[in-house]
């Protein structure tokens, strides 16, 4: 049987991808439609972080190349999803994948492994986002982690192209109902992680006068695109610490060692209120020498950020200007 928790998390899910609807009821064509397709794939875990990829590598226990033959996520004893609607078409245990569930979905076959727990028999149906077990440390393994296997038709392929698929489907369906953050930790390319943040970003340029430019190339820098420790697990894109007035406020934060050990950042339920934070911050009197610039004059805005102590690192204006110039950010500006 599924576990409980299960139809509930699906259930918590729509209510709120429907209220969000709500909101735009009257703005967004074929809304049941993308509802559906958001629901219609998840990712495996929550959080996703490839430690080992498909291919060649050296094997953890011989030392020797060898090729694997699935990939490896981060995964430390935490919840397994099912990545599509299927059939479980088996469940067992080996010494090579330990505890595993083999599920049929559609033209795929998909094998979650190394489980330290399975809540699904042979033979269950199940769809995307029902909870299949627990990940864990069973079989060959050197620590905690999910292993999957993909095979398309009998044949082994990259899995990679299932959770390229996920993230694509997702992103269509967000852009679509309006809301643009995506799951924290999806992995994206630079120019993806650009093009789906500019209109964001375009914003606070109509409604602050901030650079496009800046906005992006602060969030990818202080971020490494979406894949920092801060944005992964606090939506903290911009690497903004606690002041008193948050914390005597009572609002969300985590500890993570900076220029001090343990120092307090802001945790945020979406991206949206961290860019919209940001914004706020530099709408305040320390950098009231930034809005003298243009918005077009992404080099001033970044020298006075970095004067009026946004960073520390002696290059941060540099590091930022690269990105804005290798990815052609300016166009934003010049909009």
């Amino acid at each position: 049987m599924i576990a409980k928790e299960t139809r509930i998390r699906v259930t918590a899910l729509a209510a709120a991808l429907l209220t969000a609807m709500a909101l735009h009821a009257d703005t967004i064509p074929d809304k049941e439609y993308w509802l559906l397709r958001f629901m219609s794939v998840s990712y495996p875990l929550k959080t996703i972080s490839v430690s080992s990829p498909y291919g060649s590598r050296r094997d953890p226990f011989t030392r020797e190349k060898k090729f694997h033959a699935g990939v490896d996520l981060k995964a430390n004893y935490e919840p397994v999803y099912a990545m599509f609607e299927g059939v479980v078409e088996g469940v067992g245990s080996d010494g090579r994948s330990g505890n595993h569930i083999i599920v049929r979905h559609g033209m795929y076959t998909v094998s979650y492994c190394h489980l330290s727990r399975r809540y699904v028999n042979s033979g269950d149906s199940i769809m995307a986002g029902d909870v299949l077990g627990v990940s864990g440390h069973s079989g060959r393994s050197t620590a905690p982690h999910l292993h999957l296997t993909v095979r398309k038709g009998g044949t082994i392929v990259n899995p990679t192209i299932l959770l390229t698929f996920i993230r694509t489907v997702r992103e269509q369906a967000l852009a679509a109902l309006g809301l643009t953050d995506i799951a924290p930790g999806t992995p994206m390319s630079p120019k993806a992680f650009f093009e789906h943040y500019a209109p964001l970003a375009r914003e606070m340029k109509e409604r602050y006068r901030i650079p496009v430019s800046v906005t992006l190339s602060q969030m990818a820098h202080e971020s490494n695109f979406g894949m920092s420790v801060l944005a992964r697990k606090g939506n903290n894109y911009f690497g903004i610490k606690c002041t008193r007035q948050w914390l005597m406020a009572g609002k969300p934060y985590s500890r993570h060692d900076d220029d001090r050990k343990a120092e307090k950042f802001c945790n945020y339920p979406t991206v949206r209120e961290c860019v919209e934070h940001y914004a706020a911050i530099l709408m305040s009197d320390r950098y009231k020498d930034c809005r003298r610039h243009s918005v077009t004059d992404y080099h001033g805005w970044l020298t006075d950020i970095k004067r009026c102590g946004y960073a520390t690192r002696s290059d941060y204006v540099q590091r930022c200007e690269k990105l804005i110039r290798q990815f052609k950010l300016y166009k934003y500006d010049q909009a």
